[in-house]
């Protein structure tokens, strides 16, 4: 039984056709949503690894190694099960900086395009062998189902043109699956779900070749249990042991192949949208291991009862074609071809994407314009690097010395990929690797491969001249890709560590090895941007990328963290400037990336070092909340409490960068301002609205600590009272110069103050009312002495005489009823206060009057010093007040003939007033209390302690400060200390 090779070729364009299909109506959104975006999709989609190895190959392994063939798929079950602790990771930094490949990740951790370029360079070349082994699969498989099998058997007069004519279908469809998008830049879901069916159907198509196998080659599973049991071939092959550092070297080339391969990669993580996905393949994946494993046993004991002459990787195609089942036999070939396509296809597409961002993009070949049609150019030059693979994959077929190596080359690709492993490792896990250390062991690893296994595969030269008199003490001898396996992996793994920690890692690369590192959070300091807006970006993005690239990018950016065009917060703008890196990293690859942002939105050279990007790590560890575990949790629960009651304390708490930048902005700060902090945080100080700008900036800039009372005019038109006082806490944490605001809303206590001292002003008044009474009845009495005089003068002089004193006796009256009741009136709230020259001497006079009307004081000596033509800044019914408050504290401290004196000082621009007493003085315990509210030393009833609180509070609205000194003297006394501006009266214009 023999088919055409015409019929051969219209079945593989018909299945590729059919795959285009699936991927285009997935595309167009004709296949639902809810199938394309299962999780069960992107778990058929992984199954790409399964290539000719799984299709192929694995029977090969069964007939060398026997059941050690479940090596391969135990590897890959292996990586999904450690999925937490490598494949979250991985998903991770892919997802957040747009990585797309192995070359993206270690060009990102190492900072450097050389890295880059060589990773690249390396995985094509170690890819090749993998690619020769998908063609060859598919052209001996041809060759074997038209009937022409003489070159199999005799390693001659093979026909390279069937293989010629795949490479050509196979390199159409790969341009028409990979390039009809403009990058990798979001999930390519045709692509995806016509992976996933093409998994589908290798695996419908293995089980169905078991099925015919069983039933018609073995009479069922009874009949095959028998053969197996008791035939001696199928004990002789099956049962064969494996030497065990032959087997651990089998699955550590398995497993370093399923993180590494870039086609397994590319699904994994650029294609990934949902971290779900990822978590359901750890177990999905095995499953669909375990079905893939199944035929296996069963097709290799068919193929060996029927004893064909065919080579063991084709066992598929001897079954059917020995039971002469056109079913069984299109089955297995359905099935390889599947396996070798998908494969080809996803691999190119990633070496193609890999080539193009690492090796033509740094070198410009694009020569990006303001005309900016680059995105018609990567496509055309993907299809000529997808086009250059394959053709280089068929190529290295054609250099094949022998049939012999379907096996031998996919373990060869297998150890190319495995010096891959310790730069990946060292991502996630080890800050120190440096990119010496990596190109140290990669060269050196590389080198030993490409010696020991890729030279003699496609030279004569036989592979036993290198080894040494210690590989068996590595492996057991007779498998040369063991023992070069754990040769170069450990020159490899040697070299990076040695050179690692011999050599120093650059600012840029450390930076990335923390963001990387599994066991370390990433600590963003905040630096500052040379721009300050996102229209800015655009300008500056515009000569790199062209204008309409550029504003679309901006644009796109702003979309994806849902800012707004206008933003020009700095936090913003950071954030802003890394998603656009993310982006064009999947557009242009990290290096090229990195460098265009870096070149076009740089940042300020004066970086702040240790000024941690609060707001940033804020944020991530809330993202990282669920993925936290023992220790870390604790701790981020920590922070959540600390920060929950932060955030609800009923004092508004303001926290600034050294840099002005608002870092913190809680619930009761929202409350005070009226400013909700999702539009504050990350701001500059500058962008704050008045008069909360001008408040808060000059108090941090200021050197006073605190301003106690501060009257503020809201947004609705009322005034509210507020306390502030700053705090630096550099003092507890080295490298910090951020600064704090505690504010306080205190109107409610000062409308209760500005009461109470009302109240205790009206006590005074009574207080005074005696001294009053007596002071006006005797001028009262003398005036109605001088009105009954007058009744009986006639002589107008003495008229006019005793006029003239009931006018003195009445001004006298006028004057102490108005000294009384401008007291009353003092401090009223609505009052502003109004500062102009005072004349101090006169000031304080009346303040002595006052205290002198009241006759129910003890009596004491006033002694007023200040100089009569010395003016201060105040208001002066305020001022009085103060002089009240200090001259009766002062009286109620003497004993009977105390003395109290008033003097001033004149400075610079300020003058000095000193009130000193010789009474009692005050306790050191009491000191330092004196100008709280409701504080007093005197006896219940006494006093209220709301004097000298009011003085403090009239003295700070006036620009001036108080301080007090006791005991000044062995025998006690106190000396209050005050300062006010100096005046001057305004000079009048002549004439």
């Amino acid at each position: 039984m023999s088919y055409s090779l015409t019929q051969l070729l219209l079945i593989i364009v018909a299945y590729l056709s059919g795959l285009f299909a699936v991927a285009y109506c997935a595309d167009r959104g004709w296949i639902p949503r809810r199938i394309t975006h299962h999780p069960a999709t992107y778990v058929l989609s992984l199954a790409v690894f399964a290539g000719a190895m799984a299709s192929n190959g694995v029977f090969e392994l069964a007939y060398r190694h026997g059941y050690s063939f479940q090596l391969y798929y135990l590897g890959i079950v292996l990586v999904f099960l450690l999925g937490a602790i490598l494949l979250m990771p991985l998903l991770r930094l892919c997802r957040v900086y747009q990585l797309a490949s192995v070359a993206d990740l270690l060009t990102f951790r190492f900072r450097s395009q050389l890295v880059g370029a060589s990773v690249t360079i390396a995985m094509c070349i170690t890819l090749l062998p993998l690619l020769a082994m998908q063609i060859q699969a598919v052209a001996d498989s041809i060759h074997i189902l038209s009937g022409d099998t003489a070159f199999l058997l005799t390693g001659t007069g093979r026909n390279d043109g069937l293989a010629l004519i795949f490479c050509v279908i196979i390199t159409a469809f790969s341009i028409l699956f990979g390039t009809r998008h403009n990058a990798f830049q979001k999930r390519n879901t045709g692509l995806v779900t016509a992976i996933a069916f093409e998994s589908l159907v290798k695996l419908a198509a293995l089980l169905g070749l078991m099925w015919v196998a069983v039933n018609q080659g073995l009479g069922g599973l009874d009949g095959m249990t028998e053969w197996l049991q008791y035939s001696d071939r199928a004990g002789t092959v099956l049962d064969q042991p494996m030497e065990v550092k032959t087997a651990r070297s089998l699955l550590l080339l398995f497993f370093a192949g399923t993180v590494c391969m870039p086609h397994l990669f590319h699904m994994a993580f650029a294609e990934n949208t949902d971290s779900r996905d990822l978590h359901t393949a750890t177990w999905g994946m095995p499953l669909y291991l375990l079905l893939l494993s199944l035929p296996v046993i069963p097709i290799l004991a068919v193929s060996l009862k029927l004893g064909h002459e065919l080579p063991m990787e084709y066992s598929g195609l001897a079954v059917g074609l020995g039971l002469n089942s056109n079913a069984a036999t299109m089955a297995a070939f359905v099935a390889g071809l599947s396996a070798a396509s998908a494969t080809i296809i996803v691999t190119t597409l990633a070496l193609a994407n890999m080539c193009l961002n690492h090796l033509l993009l740094p070198g410009n070949v694009l020569q990006l314009d303001q005309e900016l049609r680059f995105h018609g150019r990567l496509r055309r030059l993907r299809r000529i690097l997808i086009t250059v693979l394959i053709l280089a994959g068929y190529a290295l077929f054609l250099a094949l010395r022998s049939r012999d190596t379907l096996v031998q080359a996919g373990l060869a690709s297998f150890v190319g990929v495995l010096q891959f492993m310790p730069g990946i490792v060292a991502t996630l896990y080890w800050p120190g690797a440096n990119r010496k250390g990596l190109l140290a062991g990669l060269g050196a690893g590389l080198g030993i491969w490409f010696v020991t296994l890729l030279l003699p595969l496609v030279s004569s030269l036989s592979p036993d001249i290198y080894r040494g008199p210690f590989s068996e003490l590595l492996v057991a001898r007779g498998e040369t890709w063991a023992w070069a396996s754990l040769l170069s992996l450990s020159v490899n793994a040697g070299l990076f560590i040695i050179v690692s920690l011999i050599s120093r890692a650059e600012g840029e690369e450390r930076v990335a090895a923390e963001i990387c590192s599994m066991d370390n959070l990433s600590r963003p300091v905040r630096q500052r941007l040379t721009l300050h807006s996102a229209d800015q970006f655009s300008d500056h993005l515009a000569p790199a990328l062209g204008e309409r690239t550029a504003r679309s990018e901006v644009k796109r950016a702003l979309r994806e963290l849902r800012f707004e065009e206008n933003e020009t917060r700095p936090y913003a703008l950071r954030r802003l400037r890394s998603r656009i890196e993310a982006n064009l990293s999947g557009l242009l690859g990290p290096a090229v990336a990195h460098n265009i942002v870096n070149r076009c939105i740089p940042f300020e050279h004066s970086t702040l070092a240790g000024s941690e990007d609060i707001n940033l790590i804020e944020r991530n560890l809330d993202r990282a909340q669920l993925r936290l575990s023992g220790l870390a949790a604790d701790l981020d629960n920590l922070r959540r409490h600390y920060r929950s009651i932060l955030e609800n304390l009923p004092i508004g708490v303001l926290s600034v960068g050294s840099d002005g930048e608002v870092l913190m902005w809680n619930n009761s700060m929202e409350t005070l301002t009226g400013i909700d902090s999702e539009l504050v945080l990350g701001s500059h100080l500058s962008a704050l609205p008045q008069p909360w700008h001008d408040i808060i900036e000059n108090l941090l800039e200021g050197e006073a600590e605190s301003a106690v009372k501060r009257e503020v005019e809201t947004a609705s038109g009322s005034s509210r009272w507020l306390s502030l006082q700053k705090a630096n806490p550099a003092a507890q944490a080295a490298n910090s110069d951020d600064r704090v605001l505690l504010v306080e809303d205190i109107t409610q206590f000062e409308l209760l103050e500005e009461e109470l001292i009302h109240n205790e002003r009206l006590a005074s008044i009574g207080r005074l009312a005696a001294g009053v009474a007596h002071e006006i009845g005797n001028p009262v009495t003398g005036i109605a002495c001088l009105a009954q005089n007058l009744e009986y003068e006639h002589d107008p002089i003495e008229v006019r005489n005793t006029a003239e004193d009931i006018l003195k006796q009445t001004e006298r009256v006028t004057r102490i009823v108005e000294s009384l009741v401008n007291f009353s009136h003092i401090g009223s709230s609505s009052e502003a206060t109004e500062l102009r020259a005072c004349n101090l001497a006169d000031c304080v006079d009346e303040a002595i009057h006052l205290l002198r009307l009241d006759s129910s004081a003890r009596p004491v000596e006033f002694d007023n010093r200040c100089d009569r033509e010395w003016l201060v800044l105040a208001d002066s019914q305020r001022l009085l007040q103060v002089f009240i408050n200090l001259l009766g504290n002062a009286r109620d401290a003497c004993d009977e003939g105390g003395s109290i004196s008033i003097s001033a000082t004149l400075g610079t621009d300020r003058v000095g007033i000193t009130v000193e007493d010789n009474g009692c003085g005050i306790t050191p315990q009491a000191l330092g209390r004196v100008f709280e509210p409701f504080y007093t030393s005197k006896e219940p009833g006494e006093g209220t302690g709301l004097g000298l609180a009011l003085v403090y509070s009239i003295m700070e609205d006036m620009g001036g400060t108080v301080s007090l000194d006791s005991p000044i003297s062995d025998s006690g006394g106190t000396r209050v200390t005050l300062q006010l501006g100096r005046a001057s009266y305004p000079e009048q214009p002549d004439g």
